[in-house]
């Protein structure tokens, strides 16, 4: 029974009956709300129980908080390793690690002057961490450190580590070589991802400051490496129960001890929740499997106990959803299409593990949120409104999605009706989003789209030039007014936005007619002025739109 069936049940449980069992003792599949359910059930039909599991939990735990705290307690009291005695150096010490700031971090192996070798990764602290895998990790819990600030809250469930720097040689990972001291001075871990861009203000405790930004356009960063995992709401979940495992064995085992890799991305942690770590493309993932031991007891008096043998941890790649093994955005996805995580949450998680394709985009709507744009490129240069016409429009990003003859726009990422290779892979800074009118070719005419009209492959679209008068489309738009909003220069001579009330709030008067008021300020004196309707314009140099 899935858990999300589990908590529809409990939420329909009625509380006015009586409980059927004042005590049981029975083995489960699971330490889990999910094998408490399903060996509760089977206990309870046995015994020719009205109700099912659900109601019984609801009649002698209460709400569906309460029983979860209690399945949780149950199946943690076996003794969890406290987190902070892996490095028994103490929390901050711990934080400065994760932060890509301790010897941990940042000794490279060399000799000293009686070349004898000093800084050996593999002895400190790799015995110790080698130790803990193979005793403690395997078969026991690891509480989560969600007292160090990057990874409190971790509102999205899934935690990550960015690495820049590989430093052990030998091991097969990373470009890190011998000798030390000329050939791993500033190596570079196996390259898995693209970095775009890092916000110091989502971890300020580890940027040291609290606000700035630093954009990885292209390639711009050095080779990176991210490596993530994902957890279940349900805290019972083996995904939940077992994630300071999953920590531990990512960051100290696997990558600094096994590969060697070590720092961060400047200007982020190390390690962190995933929505206080840098916007990536991707990253892998790793996900716990166990097999246990576990009878479940309660009596009235000592309440709900777990007796848990023969844990077995395994470490494995993650399965994610579609056959994409791997890979974190896949396993988040797949833990979402089973309802153990919020689809609400996927939207936000894919905000910050992007895709690899999607940096431009995720870059673009930063600086936008930021209230920033990138030079224009030209004078009136406006991108969501217009394209610049000596780039051919390459620089527009709005959102016409209709040819000039009426023919909706087919989906950059659809090959029907008609196959193309201008995708987001081939073409990632072409701002291939939806069916909207783009350039990504550098066509003579400006911003076009392939159609929705079997029989016409391509065609240009009305696209406003920057710069020049917008005139009115020849089909209809779906996409609204098609008006600049903004003016750039600084007497406002430029606006041809559709303002038209005075700053009393008085409304304008058109500027074709001559009634309360003559004038000669007409479209046939000012042709350039944009005199349309009755919309502010300054056509004759007063300090602004009037």
């Amino acid at each position: 029974m899935k858990f999300l069936h589990v908590s529809l049940l409990l939420a329909l449980a009625s509380s006015s009956k009586a409980q059927c069992l004042t005590s049981y003792s029975f083995s489960a599949d699971s330490c889990s709300m999910e094998g408490l359910v399903s060996s509760l059930q089977a206990e309870l039909i046995s015994t020719g129980c009205s109700h099912d599991a659900a109601t019984e939990l609801q009649l002698v735990f209460g709400g569906n908080e309460e029983i979860m705290t209690t399945v949780s307690e149950a199946c943690s009291a076996e003794g969890y390793l406290p987190f902070g005695e892996i490095t028994e150096q103490g929390g901050v010490f711990d934080k400065e690690y994760y932060d890509g700031g301790t010897y941990y971090n940042e000794q490279r192996q060399s000799k000293d002057n009686n070349g004898i070798t000093i800084n050996k990764l593999s002895n400190n602290p790799g015995e110790r961490i080698k130790d803990i895998y193979k005793n403690i990790s395997q078969s026991k819990g690891i509480t989560f450190p969600d007292t160090l600030t990057n990874f409190e809250d971790c509102d999205l469930n899934a935690a990550m580590c960015c690495f820049v720097q590989d430093r052990q040689a030998g091991d097969g990972n990373g470009n890190c070589k011998m000798p030390y001291d000329e050939r791993c001075t500033d190596a570079n871990p196996a390259d898995n991802t693209d970095i775009c861009y890092v916000d110091m203000a989502r971890s300020p405790t580890s940027s040291r400051t609290s606000g700035g930004f630093a954009l990885f356009e292209g390639e711009e960063e050095d080779d990176s490496h991210c490596h993530g995992f994902a957890w279940a709401e349900d805290s019972t979940d083996t995904s939940a129960r077992f994630k300071g495992n999953n920590l531990f064995y990512i960051s100290m085992y696997d990558h600094l001890t096994q590969r060697g890799y070590a720092r961060n991305v400047p200007g982020a942690p190390m390690c962190g929740c995933v929505e206080k770590m840098p916007v990536v493309t991707r990253a892998d993932c790793t996900q716990i499997d166990i097999t246990e031991d576990v009878t479940f007891t309660y009596t009235e008096a000592d309440g709900l106990s777990a007796d848990i043998s023969n844990l077995d941890i395994n470490f494995n790649a993650c399965q994610g959803a579609n056959n994409n093994d791997n890979d974190l955005s896949a396993y988040y996805e797949r833990l979402t299409d089973e309802g153990k995580i919020p689809t609400e949450k996927r939207d936000t998680f894919e905000e910050i593990v992007v895709g690899k394709t999607y940096c431009r985009e995720a870059i673009d709507k930063f600086l936008d949120d930021e209230g920033l744009m990138a030079k224009p490129e030209c004078k009136y240069g406006y991108p969501s409104e217009c394209g610049c016409p000596n780039v051919n429009q390459q620089d527009y990003r709005g959102d016409v999605a209709v040819t000039k003859s009426g023919k909706e726009c087919q989906a950059w990422d659809d090959q029907a009706p008609h196959a193309h290779g201008n995708t987001r892979n081939n073409k990632p800074n072409a701002g291939l989003i939806e069916n909207y009118c783009r350039n990504p070719d550098n066509e003579p005419e400006g911003a076009w789209c392939y159609t929705t009209d079997p029989d016409v492959r391509w065609e240009y679209c009305h696209v406003d030039e920057c710069g020049v008068l917008p005139t009115n489309a020849p089909t209809t738009s779906p996409t609204g007014s098609r008006v600049s909003e903004c003016s750039h220069e600084k007497d406002q001579n430029d606006y041809r936005g559709d303002i038209s009330t005075t700053e009393a709030g008085v409304e304008c008067q058109r500027w074709d007619e001559q009634s309360p008021h003559r004038h000669s300020r007409t479209t046939a004196s000012n042709p350039s002025s944009g005199l349309v309707e009755n919309y502010c314009r300054n056509p004759d140099g007063e300090l602004r739109a009037w």
